[in-house]
């Protein structure tokens, strides 16, 4: 579980030092336990994934490859204001 949220805060180029990707780590460590009670475990999953998702709005954008329709719309354009 701590391999899998530390790739996560890689891929999404966030630092492990910060407070919300430290709880992140922290959770999963905890999760990790191997006599954590189902209760408590439930609980636990919760807030990782809530806070893994607070972490992932917080990704780098990756660049995105285009759309081939809205390439050839620009190119278009491009050349009518040249003309």
């Amino acid at each position: 579980m701590v391999a899998a949220v530390r790739a996560d805060l890689r891929r999404w180029g966030i630092t492990e030092d910060s407070g919300m990707a430290a709880t992140a780590l922290d959770l999963a460590e905890r999760l990790s336990v191997p006599d954590v009670r189902p209760a408590a475990a439930a609980m636990l999953h919760a807030q990782l994934r809530s806070t893994l998702l607070e972490l992932a709005k917080l990704a780098t954008p990756e660049a995105k490859e285009g759309d081939p329709v809205d390439e050839l719309q620009a190119r278009r354009e491009e050349r009518r204001q040249r003309a």
